[in-house]
């Protein structure tokens, strides 16, 4: 009786589909989406968390330069950084809430003044031949008030300065602990900080934080002084807004600078109004084409599209300050990604060309 030749398992052909990749993806995207619900859920906790991260990353800048170039002991570098971190913090959200205050019962007349530029412009138009129900469109107009617009900055200043105690701890906690964090991580995740692992999220994050930092606070000065030249009020108010909203990459540009050049508008006309709009102009372009490019290079490694898109995830995910921390935040998801041999294919699809 002739034995049986054993066979062997069969290869699948050339591009032939996988068993189980299907699977796998779906798996993959159905964690996506429970991750995504559950920051979702928490983000009252992870955004004031997250602005503790950011205001120690800037912080612990000046605390290695103090102890290390200056030489002084650590408790003391420690206690300085704390001081104008807390100070700074607090100095901002009192001038922050005075500005408000003022601006507060202008809000009527600055409306009054927007009517009436509007309902010039439209007779302008129409004017002009243009068919358009002038009457109809100033009573849409209407509909939206500047006071439902400030409500809302005063609500999100007043709910910040509620979380700005819990912000303020803990970033000092972690400033404390900044020294011992690296080495503790080294011993915790010794393959992880080997390479581009736990260290390379760091130092990205950190490096990108502290350029736009940089970056912001000179839009900010030259704004500053640009409302002190033309006579614009509530400058420090203006200028905090220019500084903050520049984090959100290409849209808190663009709204930075049309609430200025619309402030300087109603107070002062249109002469000072395009003024306004050309300093604006002239400082993004210089910073955002020139000096930005040349200080972060290819540090951030997104795509375009994918920093776009990242405001609109991370912004339904965590509110403003998901918009705020977009970019930082995909970085490390990103260098996360690029760790992972399953899904190394997710990180090539965030990065640039």
């Amino acid at each position: 009786m002739p034995f049986a030749q054993p066979t062997t398992p069969s290869l699948p052909p050339s591009g032939a589909p996988v068993r189980g990749r299907g699977l796998s993806i779906l798996l993959t995207a159905a964690a996506i989406v429970v991750i995504a619900a559950g920051v979702r859920e928490a983000a009252g906790i992870i955004s004031p968390i997250l602005a503790a991260a950011f205001i120690s990353m800037i912080a612990i800048l000046p605390l290695a330069l103090l102890q290390g170039k200056l030489g002084m002991p650590r408790w003391l570098a420690l206690l300085i950084v704390l001081a104008l971190t807390l100070g700074g913090a607090l100095g901002i959200g009192f001038y922050l809430n005075q500005s408000v205050a003022q601006l507060t019962p202008m809000l009527p007349e600055y409306q009054e003044r927007i009517d009436a530029l509007m309902l010039s412009g439209l007779e302008a138009i129409r004017d002009r031949g243009v068919d358009i129900d002038v009457d109809r469109i100033m009573a849409e107009a209407h509909s939206w008030k500047l006071r439902d617009f400030a409500d809302v900055i005063v609500y999100g200043l007043a709910k910040t300065l509620q979380n700005l105690v819990f912000v303020l701890l803990v970033s000092a906690f972690i400033i404390a602990e900044a020294s011992s964090v690296p080495e503790k991580l080294r011993i915790a995740f010794p393959n992880a900080m080997q390479g581009p692992g736990l260290g390379s999220i760091a130092d990205k994050v950190r490096s990108f934080l502290v350029v736009i930092t940089q970056l912001n606070v000179v839009l900010a000065v030259i704004n500053y002084a640009a409302c002190l030249v033309l006579d614009v009020p509530f400058p420090f108010l203006l200028s905090f807004l220019v500084f903050f909203l520049n984090y959100i990459p290409t849209i808190g540009a663009i709204a930075a600078s049309a609430i200025v050049v619309l402030i300087t508008l109603v107070t002062h006309g249109w002469g000072a109004a395009i003024a306004m709009a050309v300093v604006q102009g002239l400082s993004g372009l210089v910073i955002g084409s020139v000096l930005q490019p040349k200080m972060l290079g290819s540090r951030l490694g997104l795509s375009p599209l994918v920093v776009l898109l990242s405001l609109v995830v991370w912004g339904y995910l965590l509110g403003i300050a998901g918009t705020v921390f977009a970019v930082p935040l995909t970085i490390s998801v990103k260098i996360v990604l690029d760790q992972t041999d399953d899904l190394r294919s997710l990180s090539v699809l965030l990065g640039d060309a």
